[in-house]
């Protein structure tokens, strides 16, 4: 007998506010507002089963549910919607909605619209790849450049400059070659299980690493990643074109 596959639900979180880009997710980006990028990516993947939007902004809410396969339904509480609130808090608060309206789900896909030049394909493909390794959660990273590995970062302290990571085996590194491979969250694609997300967790347990190699990558928080944003999108769109048209 087939076992099932999951259902998945895909959550876009886009909180009206932001302090660094002002209106950020309904501000436009090549003639097309930010969140827009998220909204069609996840519309592409063949996977997700329901596509919710988190927002607490009416005209967000409009836009959205313009989409075929997008929803739209409520408007964020006041407590879920502020520069303090915990992410893992707003996704609870969504999959609670969803499950109460849809039946329950295996996993949850948080796609934020602050990273819009996702590569074709990488939903999906991270999606096989949490499920293939019967992991509990998934984030998508990047390899910290060399000059920025933690063996070889500094801090000051009470007996001026010390070094951050003091595991003595790392100690005396001086070649680049030798530094062991490091890396950070890009943003681009969190996945957990429900059962992990009622926890109160987005990632925990067994975690998978979705090692992103998309050269276009971007997380927009500042006006300086709004421009560089601006700068990649001629090259993304050269690449993708022949996948969705932009």
């Amino acid at each position: 007998m087939t076992t099932p596959f999951p259902k998945i639900l895909g959550l876009i979180p886009a909180r009206k506010g932001s302090k660094g880009v002002p209106g950020k997710n309904m501000k436009l980006l090549d003639g097309k507002p930010l969140i827009q990028y998220t909204l069609e990516a996840a519309e592409q993947s063949e996977l997700l089963d329901t596509i919710l939007v988190s927002t607490d902004c009416s005209e967000t809410t409009f836009f959205a549910n313009c989409f075929a396969k997008t929803n739209a339904p409520f408007l964020r509480p006041a407590h879920l919607a502020t520069e303090r609130s915990p992410m893992i808090d707003v996704v609870v608060h969504a999959l609670y909605y969803a499950e109460k309206h849809w039946g329950s789900f295996d996993y949850i896909v948080l796609l934020q619209p602050t990273a819009p030049l996702r590569a074709p394909g990488m939903i999906d493909a991270a999606i096989h790849d949490i499920i293939d390794k019967e992991a509990d959660s998934l984030v998508s990273v990047r390899k910290i450049p060399d000059a920025f590995n933690p063996f070889w970062a500094y801090a000051f302290g009470e007996n001026g400059l010390e070094k951050m990571v003091g595991d003595v085996a790392y100690q005396t590194i001086t070649r680049r070659q030798e530094l062991p491979p490091a890396y950070h969250r890009d943003g681009e694609i969190y996945i957990a299980r429900t059962s992990l997300v009622r926890e109160g967790l987005l990632t925990g347990g067994k975690i998978a690493a979705w090692l992103n190699d998309n050269a276009f990558g971007i997380n927009i928080d500042t006006p300086a990643d709004w421009g560089q944003a601006e700068n990649l999108l001629q090259l993304w769109k050269e690449q993708t074109k022949s996948v969705f048209s932009c």
